[in-house]
């Protein structure tokens, strides 16, 4: 993981070269799209390949189309190297490779065809090869979905300390330690964008002994400390690893300091830093991310309010509004209801009571584990579901208060199993609302809770043409999940602190990973600039899904449109349904059932 101009791509052309001069095979080269694979063959692999003698001898860098040579391909005695862009890596599904790369990692295609990532599938071309060789490098992109830092943090993350010409003690070199620059003096010209700070003053300063560096001293210290590592025998050439064990070799800290190119230097970063804050304060962040992914060699992270997960349990601790246990009701909890997230091996349940002026509590958050059957309605799971869901929920109040809705997931897993449970659920218990739903993929971000459609005479469909929720006779929710998922962050970013709206439950019935995967999302630019929610990789968010899902329920029953009238009227009937029925839902009678339709035109012409 490094920065944009600190010879990475020479270093691995090197060690390419290399291995067809002494250990040839078969080598894969993928890129972020074939147009990038061309641009490294033509102007990077050919012109050092033709100058290196030993390479120029075995490999044609011609650019004639013989014995199978051509830009994205090179034979040589012993195998070949094949270049190609991320999409594709289909063209090379049944070769073994006994060395595979990736350039720029974080432009790679993450989902191929829906036959998951190209990195991964490219790795699979070497698993047939006793210790193949699989290098990825590139510059990072967005903290939490960066694969090439995703990489970096399973390996030994070593670091690349230059040792001062003055004190002899090393350090990572860090733009922290950029000095001279700054200006206190107001008085003189401003400059538009520097204001009254001075870039060419800038040098970069030993933490150790405060002794300046210039950049010819700075690129002198890192050869010198290079060379030094070589004569002592150092295995790790003066790279140190920052975690043992790891079979995974990462380098990373490799920010622009580190290169000896010229034209890089103290003065440039520093003036490159100043215009990224300039137009940051301004409202506009690009600069500012590409000086911390090219320049720092470091992941940007967005910011969007949310406290961090611990400090979220802190606050949640301190909310007297959030200490009750687990399935207790508190008096304010006058509406219930639940979202269900369905996994290949488990469903994951969120329930939560919402109260006026739009304050809520969460009861429940918790897993079923088990093999999820796609279309057996009679797996266990299902019973278990019921019994969590359908029975009563002690109320502070000392009365019982039950379920008034419920969204379950539909869209990618057991979707037949889904449709059955709600059908069946939904005769077995009218007086509660349950909705089969699917998250929106539409780019124009409807809202969170909206009517379904209505089918175009159904009656009058083909059977061919009706979709799989219309064949079982199942009304789908499409549900606006991005702007779902803004309202949930928002009541984390407003009311961490247990102020109104958002609260919790007791810290020893709440599961330690709740406040994890409610951060498991960030909303991040998309390659249209269009800001979107994503999931960070390998972090789960079920229970973060389950809450935009509980959410939906309760704005299908009228939740934030609840006057003070009404509210008072649930409190007088949670009150009294204890005097009726200790099993009766606190929800309305259901309404009668329409009487069947009869048979639809196509169906006649039948």
């Amino acid at each position: 993981m490094k920065a944009a101009q600190v010879l990475w791509t020479t270093a691995l052309i090197a060690y390419i070269l290399k291995r067809i001069d002494t250990k040839p095979g078969v080598f894969l080269g993928m890129f972020a799209s074939e147009g990038a694979a061309k641009k490294f063959s033509l102007t990077k692999l050919k012109p050092i390949g033709k100058s290196t003698k030993p390479i120029a001898e075995k490999v044609d860098f011609s650019g004639s189309r013989k014995e199978g040579t051509s830009i994205l391909r090179k034979e040589y005695d012993g195998g070949f190297l094949e270049l190609m862009g991320s999409n594709a890596i289909w063209n090379v599904k049944s070769t073994t490779a006994h060395f595979v790369f990736v350039e720029e990692p974080d432009d790679a295609n993450e989902n191929l065809n829906d036959q998951g990532d190209s990195i991964k599938l490219l790795f699979e071309r070497t698993k047939r090869v006793r210790e193949p060789k699989k290098i990825l490098g590139g510059t990072p992109s967005v903290k939490g979905f960066s694969r090439v830092e995703e990489y970096i943090n399973l390996s030994d993350k070593r670091v690349f300390p230059i040792a001062c010409h003055d004190c002899g003690e090393k350090h990572v070199l860090s733009f922290d330690n950029v000095l001279g620059w700054e200006r206190d003096d107001t008085s003189g010209d401003k400059h538009p964008i520097y204001g009254h700070h001075d870039p060419d003053k800038a040098f970069y300063a030993c933490p150790h002994c405060g002794s300046v560096w210039d950049d010819f001293q700075r690129r002198q210290n890192i050869r010198e400390t290079v060379i030094a590592a070589i004569l002592a025998g150092d295995p790790y050439f003066a790279w140190v690893p920052t975690r043992p064990s790891s079979k995974i070799a990462g380098f990373t800290k490799l920010n622009e300091l580190y290169s000896c190119l010229p034209g890089v230097g103290a003065a440039q970063m520093v003036r490159d830093y100043l215009e990224a804050e300039y137009y940051a304060a301004r409202g506009d962040t690009n600069k500012q991310i590409v000086f911390i992914n090219s320049k720092l060699g470091e992941p940007y992270e967005f910011q969007d309010g949310r406290d961090d997960a611990e400090s979220l349990r802190e606050n949640a601790n301190a909310d007297p509004e959030s200490q009750h246990r687990s399935m207790l009701c508190p008096v304010g909890g006058l509406i219930v209801t639940a979202g269900v997230d369905v996994q290949d091996n488990r469903l994951a349940i969120v329930i939560r009571a919402h109260g006026r002026d739009r304050r809520s509590w969460l009861l429940y958050a918790d897993e079923i584990y088990a093999k999820v059957s796609t279309t057996n309605e009679n797996d266990p799971v299902w019973d278990e579901l019921d019994k969590i869901l359908f029975g009563a929920i002690e109320h502070a109040s000392g009365s019982s208060i039950y379920l008034r809705a419920i969204t379950i997931d539909s869209g990618g897993h057991a979707t037949d199993a889904v449709y059955n449970w709600v059908i069946t659920r939904q005769k077995k218990y009218r007086t509660v609302t349950i909705m089969a739903g699917k998250g929106s993929s539409a780019t124009s971000n409807p809202p969170v809770f909206a009517h379904p459609a209505p089918s175009k005479a159904l009656e009058s469909k083909r059977p061919d043409k009706l979709t799989k929720a219309e064949k079982k006779g199942v009304k789908l929710y499409i549900i606006g999940t991005q702007r779902g998922k803004d309202y949930i962050a928002d009541q984390l970013t407003l009311n961490a602190r247990g102020q109104n709206r958002f609260h919790f439950m007791r810290e020893e019935d709440l599961r330690h990973d709740y406040f994890d995967q409610m951060l498991a999302e960030s909303k991040i630019p998309d390659r249209s600039g269009r800001a979107k929610w994503k999931q960070k990789s390998g972090c789960p968010c079920e229970f973060w899904d389950c809450e935009v899902y509980a959410e939906h329920a309760a704005r299908a029953v009228g939740v934030p449109h609840k006057t003070a009238k009404d509210w008072d009227n649930l409190e007088i009937t949670l009150k009294q349904s204890d005097l009726f029925s200790e099993a009766a839902p606190l929800v309305p009678a259901a309404k009668p059932q329409p009487r069947e339709r009869a048979p639809g035109a196509w169906q006649r012409r039948r």
